[in-house]
């Protein structure tokens, strides 16, 4: 007997034995569990929006008063003092 008729002699023998019966409120804690999933996603979402909205909003405050944009000032020579 080879081990592929051993296995599908293993399932034909597991599926044709007593099925254990399912509890009945299955199908309300199924449903439970995807609306709690569903409104971790949506507070997960809103939480990644709030945080990208922050971070531009810090990015505009920064480049609106470091003015990132316009050239430092120029390195100058201190002053002569002793002439």
């Amino acid at each position: 007997m080879s081990a592929e008729t051993r296995r599908q002699q293993n399932v034909r023998r597991m599926l044709a034995g007593h099925h254990p019966s399912l509890p009945h409120d299955i199908a309300a804690r199924a449903v439970e569990r995807g609306h709690r999933m569903q409104r971790r996603r949506r507070a997960a979402r809103a939480a990644a929006w709030v945080l990208v909205l922050a971070l531009i909003a810090v990015l505009t405050v920064w480049a609106a008063t470091a003015s990132p944009w316009e050239a430092g000032p120029r390195a100058t020579t201190p002053p002569v003092e002793g002439v």
